[in-house]
């Protein structure tokens, strides 16, 4: 759907963007202290994946110092992507392992941009991805499957991990090229293919996220990962009429 004009009612379809918004929000708030409680024990049982620590999931991302890009994040409806983040992240931590997925979509995109503005906006929301894929991973055993309703007792793989990482942030950095392209008119050529390259990609990742969402098998994870780009899945609940955060 087109984006609603200026000062008119949101489409159904914004609409239930802001609602993943709010729900996503709403669960991080939710389980903060089971994070922090993983995060301040190194033994801590039920790490997500095999090869890695919740603390080495959620590193703080570096932090977004541009007052223009924080401008661009804003009006595209993504302060609170960045914020918690900046909030709640491990401090003074390595990189996120799962940083070089986030950081692949803005190679990918930024290619052809010169705009350090809006490189900067991009490559924010994508390092915020990464956090918020980690995050949730790293409570992940207290969750449920999303299908079944069934507690998770299994682990996944890094590389699962990574490639939630990556969808998860070319959904973010395309709403940013979104917000814009209305802004310019779609005057800034560049900005205009990297959007097209975003949107290529998402069709050609559409067909492996069936897949994807069954290996995250928990709840909060894969509605992150189904919510973040467009695709025929995407709002399936919200559409079906099926209660969003009946378990929580």
């Amino acid at each position: 759907m087109p984006p609603s004009p200026p000062h008119a009612a949101p489409t159904a379809y914004e609409s239930w963007e802001v609602l993943a918004d709010g729900l996503h929000v709403q669960r991080l708030a939710l389980h903060l202290p089971q994070l922090r409680e993983q995060l301040s024990t190194p033994s801590a049982q039920g790490a997500a994946a095999t090869e890695t620590s919740p603390g080495a999931l959620t590193a703080c991302p570096v932090p977004l110092t541009d007052p223009h890009a924080q401008t661009v994040v804003e009006g595209a409806g993504l302060a609170h992507w960045v914020s918690l983040p900046a909030e709640h992240g491990t401090p003074d931590a390595p990189p996120s392992q799962l940083a070089g997925a986030a950081d692949e979509v803005g190679d990918l995109l930024l290619d052809d941009v010169r705009d350090e503005t809006l490189r900067a906006a991009v490559n924010s929301v994508s390092a915020a991805s990464a956090w918020w894929v980690g995050a949730f991973a790293a409570i992940r055993h207290l969750g449920v499957h999303h299908t079944r309703l069934t507690p998770v007792n299994d682990t996944i793989s890094l590389d699962t991990l990574r490639a939630a990482t990556r969808i998860v942030a070319l959904g973010t950095a395309q709403r940013i090229l979104a917000h814009q392209l209305r802004l310019n008119g779609g005057a800034d050529e560049s900005a205009r293919l990297a959007y097209c390259r975003a949107v290529t990609e998402g069709i050609v990742a559409e067909p492996t996220l069936p897949a994807l969402l069954d290996e995250l098998g928990e709840l909060r994870l894969a509605d992150l990962v189904a919510t973040s780009i467009p695709w025929r899945g995407r709002f399936t609940k919200y559409a079906g009429g099926t209660g969003a955060g009946q378990v929580e």
